[in-house]
């Protein structure tokens, strides 16, 4: 009788074995290709996330190494502010990674002929935060220099909006401002309107021109903007930076406090960080790029995580799978071992009788997949909601108790400000089909031959006469 019917006829003969095996294979098919699923759906959702928040790059001052060379030297209070010259950056515009270039700087002003909004602890005193030190003015308001206010990531998240006239860019005329619209209103203050300030470093006065009004939805009601009224949302200023050098420095040299570079490709990012450094005369031991993932880290945390617990469940289902398909296809050629024997005594093959095995187990396989693919949709589904919730809940927590207090706090705050992701679409392309049948192929490969070989290498009078 041809091999290939033997192997029909013993799946029927079979039943309640053909029944357990399907149930293994099935599970062990289901498990992995949820798990491959939930991994492609894991890093689709990383790369929305990248190109979601934007592949940006930051030149700042390297705060952290700043701190511990100032501690080291037992020095204390706030370092010394360094500007990056524009000079020192010109090599950097010129790569072809950049999509965008925003440079961004500070500086503070005092009243003119224009009254900041007043805090809510604002004393008898007359301005926030009570009496300065003698030789130094407090504030009024705060100074951003930009290049684009579009490109700010608080104008890009709707935390910051232009209500009335137009945003600063690089075609807005000289000393162009926008301000606040609360404090445009408590002047009475519109589009088009003049108004002077002073700086608070120079003591020059220049005339500005309102080209937009601005709405912000920070927080106003922070502790720091009721200590110093000029850090309150409603009391900055927008201006180019080529404005705001005349009220940082004496000489009105343009620099920045800190470069953002949009670049075209999120993938670029540690290309771009390696030939802007070896391309640009910027002081490394001072500054340093820092492509802002910690955004990103936070939005796409729960995801790694989950797509990392998936590749371990690949790995040991496919183990433990394995293992318990080759103990079960050992115990059933045990069972059949007179068969074997007498169809070797015969004249039968090896090769075909070990075919035969493969045959019976490669048609309870395929059967097992179709069902896989089945219901492999909902089964991955359920498993990456359940174990995203799981993994987004645990995140929160850990915010809201690493040293930013409990449920209102800071850590509620920062994570409100962060959107993480909370939904994951599973899809079961052919990709991930082509790994499933090729891992199940070496699963039930391998269960079948080590088995198999351990009794047919006997001779049939051997197999016949052994009793165990």
């Amino acid at each position: 009788m041809n091999f290939l019917k033997r192997a029909g006829k013993s799946i029927v003969a079979r039943k309640g074995k053909t029944m357990i095996m399907l149930i293994i294979l099935t599970v062990i098919g289901s498990l992995v290709l949820s798990g491959f699923a939930i991994q492609n759906a894991a890093k689709s959702a990383g790369e929305e996330a990248r190109k979601e928040l934007g592949a940006t790059v930051t030149l700042q001052v390297d705060r952290q190494k700043q701190m511990q060379e100032r501690q080291a030297s037992g020095e204390r209070g706030r370092p010394e502010e360094v500007k990056i010259s524009m000079k020192d950056v010109e090599a950097i515009e010129q790569l072809d990674e950049i999509k965008s270039i925003n440079y961004l700087s500070q500086a503070t002003a005092t009243a003119s002929d224009i009254e900041p909004i007043e805090s809510e602890s604002t004393n008898s005193g007359g301005r926030a935060g009570g009496e300065m030190p003698e030789g130094m003015t407090m504030p009024d308001f705060s100074l951003n220099g930009v290049t684009n206010m579009e490109l700010l990531d608080s104008f890009s998240n709707g935390t910051l909006k232009i209500v009335d006239g137009e945003a600063l860019t690089t075609e807005a005329k000289e000393n162009s401002v926008v301000i606040d619209e609360n404090l445009a209103t408590e002047n009475n203050l519109k589009v088009g309107d003049t108004f002077k300030l002073k700086s608070t470093t120079t003591d020059e006065t220049q005339k500005l021109t309102i080209i937009g009004l601005s709405a912000s939805s920070d927080a106003s009601s922070d502790a720091s903007f009721r200590a110093a009224g000029f850090m309150d949302p409603m009391n900055q200023m927008y201006v180019s930076n080529e404005t705001l050098a005349g009220f940082a420095n004496e000489d009105g040299a343009v620099s920045a406090s800190s470069v953002v570079y949009s670049l075209k490709d999120p993938s670029e990012i540690e290309a771009f960080k390696q030939k802007a450094t070896a391309v640009s005369s910027v002081d490394w031991d001072t500054f340093t790029l820092d492509a802002n993932d910690a955004a990103y880290q936070k939005m796409v945390g729960p995801i790694e995580q989950v797509a990392s617990f998936s590749k371990s469940v690949v790995y040991l289902v496919s183990i433990a799978g394995g293992l318990i398909l080759a103990l079960l296809i050992l115990l059933s050629v045990r069972e059949r071992r007179k068969e074997m024997g007498i169809l070797m005594a015969m004249g039968e093959k090896r090769s075909k009788l070990m075919g035969q095995l493969l045959v019976e187990t490669f048609v309870i396989a395929a059967i097992a997949f179709l069902i896989t693919y089945a219901t492999g949709g909902m089964t991955s589904q359920f498993m990456t909601d359940q174990l995203l919730n799981r993994e987004v809940t645990e995140a929160a927590s850990a915010v809201t108790t690493d040293g930013f207090g409990g449920p209102g706090g800071r850590g509620q705050q920062l994570l409100a400000t962060i959107p993480q992701i909370t939904e994951m679409t599973t899809k079961i392309d052919w990709t991930t089909l082509v790994q499933v049948v090729q891992i199940g192929s070496v699963i039930v490969f391998l269960s079948v031959l080590l088995p198999s070989l351990m009794l047919l290498r006997m001779n049939p009078k051997e197999i016949l006469l052994r009793e165990d």
